[in-house]
């Protein structure tokens, strides 16, 4: 086994890279997309506006999702397997957002009591 030196291995990492490529074998990564539309003046998204895309989102998915369920029952569609797919994925979506949702109030609720 070819052990390289922590200089050689860090000469190797690629900046905005998520994982940098150490070993000669590692398959290649490629930098971290930036969203230029969504950057703050600090350099990235900022909180809200992350948390107000992803809710745009997930309520897109579940407005498509309500209308292909009506297209397939007005006889619109006959396509099933895409509304139950469509169907699935706006619930799991919904049940994230609301899984994210308790995970951060629990965090709330455990800084009041930090600080009480």
């Amino acid at each position: 086994m070819d052990i390289q030196s922590y200089d050689q291995a860090i000469s190797k990492v690629i900046p905005g890279t998520f994982v940098p490529d150490i070993a000669p074998s590692a398959p290649r990564t490629e930098p971290i997309p930036s969203d230029t539309n969504t950057a703050s003046s600090a350099g990235g998204a900022s909180f809200a506006d992350t948390l107000k895309q992803y809710l745009g989102d997930v309520n897109d998915k579940m407005a498509t999702s309500d209308q292909l369920q009506k297209d397939l029952a007005t006889g619109k569609t006959g396509d099933f397997d895409k509304v139950v797919t469509t169907t699935e994925e706006a619930n799991l979506a919904f049940s994230f957002t609301v899984a994210m949702r308790n995970k951060l109030m629990d965090a709330y609720r455990e800084i009041q009591q930090i600080q009480a």
